[in-house]
């Protein structure tokens, strides 16, 4: 799928509900008011000719606000060009064309660009609403036979102040989805380190309790036979083999206290560990996953919505041990898919293969899937896993209120 120009900038993604919305009511308001004004009086006075072009410069107006919905660049460049046009068109007795009621939508197409747009392209936006609204008086200006200067500028001073609020009403709102954005990824480093956590602490309290207990054990039986070898005559203890057997024991037991020490270590320092992705890391692990004998690919369907911390994390670890299974258990040259589909109420996640030319056998213990169903389960997801000539893996994500 391609991205809009404000997601692959790394902007916060708007929602285009909003200014969709806003635009059909500006059409469905606006352009009558817009019409009724051109046919009943500036049509009779001024010729037909006259309200035609304004007609069809309000009309390119209304369409620059549908445009500005999905491209916000290229719909504010029409709507300018729009309103120029409007302003350069002076009727005589009347205020400058660029007033009419569908002129509104150009505070809509200030809205958008300051809220989707970077910091430099919003205030040349703003910097062309000002100048427009310096130009809408001084052509009124220059049509009127006796201007007042008093009424002039307050025009100009009001079309401004207008322009700005709709600008300034945008860069409020891009800032909200900012902090919107750093909120939910702060959640995600939360889940992180509380999932780190609950590992050490499992680590520390079990496994590493355990290897104690084994390794006090090991050396006590060791002991004790050393004991009565030395009180059995005719048996020299160097050559006992079960208290060589003992001793490779608690050596392998020490081993591994001194390994499980080691990455306690490493999960009390976040920095000396990968960061675990969301799932923006899915393309990357998609990407790391393909060769020319593994073919893997990446699909992304639907509206992208944002997603629990914990929820995240499982379809991220689903994916990367997924992905890992075909590895390991299908014999290459094999064709992979990772498909996210995003849906009013969920979201899917599939990953699916081929089959390859065969199954490959390789060692394992079997707990991947064991761990990711127990991840998925905690996150409120279900796991479905399905073999035919290759394996599909399907997980869906439920869409709560709270996401």
């Amino acid at each position: 799928m391609t991205a809009p120009p404000w997601h692959r900038s790394g902007a916060p993604a708007p929602s285009w509900m909003a200014p969709l919305v806003a635009a059909a009511l500006l059409c469905a308001l606006a352009l009558p008011l817009s019409i009724a004004l051109l046919v009943q009086v500036v049509a009779p006075e001024h010729g037909a000719s006259i309200a035609l072009r304004i007609g069809i410069l309000a009309g390119v107006l209304h369409i620059a606000g549908f445009v500005c919905v999905r491209f916000p660049r290229t719909g504010f460049a029409i709507g300018a060009l729009a309103m120029l046009a409007l302003a350069a068109t002076s009727v005589p007795g009347l205020s400058s064309a660029a007033l009419v009621p569908s002129a509104a939508v150009f505070v809509l197409l200030e809205w958008q660009i300051a809220s989707t747009q970077e910091k430099a392209t919003a205030i040349g936006a703003i910097g062309v609403g000002i100048a427009g609204a310096g130009i809408i008086a001084a052509v009124d200006a220059v049509a009127n036979p006796s201007p007042e200067p008093l009424g002039i500028g307050f025009e100009g001073v009001a079309l401004a102040a207008v322009v700005t609020a709709g600008w300034l009403l945008g860069r409020e709102a891009r800032r909200r989805r900012s902090a919107a954005a750093a909120w939910a990824e702060q959640r995600v480093e939360d889940a992180l380190a509380a999932e780190r956590a609950r590992i050490s602490h499992d680590l520390h309290d079990v496994v590493s309790h355990g290897l104690a207990v084994m390794i006090a054990q090991v050396e006590a039986a060791r002991v004790l036979a050393q004991r009565a070898r030395q009180e059995s005559p005719g048996s020299p203890t160097s050559e006992a083999p079960e208290l060589e057997t003992l001793e490779r024991a608690a050596e392998t037991g020490r081993s591994a206290m001194q390994g499980l020490r080691g990455m306690l270590r490493l999960l009390d320092e976040p920095g000396d560990l990968p960061p675990v992705s969301g799932l923006a890391g899915i393309p990357a692990l998609v990407e790391g996953a393909a060769s020319p004998a593994h073919r893997v690919s990446f699909l992304e369907s639907g509206r992208t919505r944002a997603l629990a911390p914990d929820a995240e994390v499982a379809l991220f670890r689903a994916t990367q041990e997924a992905l890992t299974n075909v590895m390991r258990h299908v014999e290459p040259p094999l064709q992979a898919t990772v498909a996210l589909d995003w849906r009013d109420d969920d979201v899917v996640l599939t990953v699916t293969d081929d089959g390859g030319t065969g199954r490959r056998d390789a060692a394992g213990a079997g707990r991947g899937l064991v761990g990711m169903a127990e991840r998925v389960r905690h996150a409120g997801g279900t796991l479905q896993v399905e073999r035919g000539r290759g394996w599909s893996i399907r997980i869906t994500m439920p869409l709560t209120d709270e996401t």
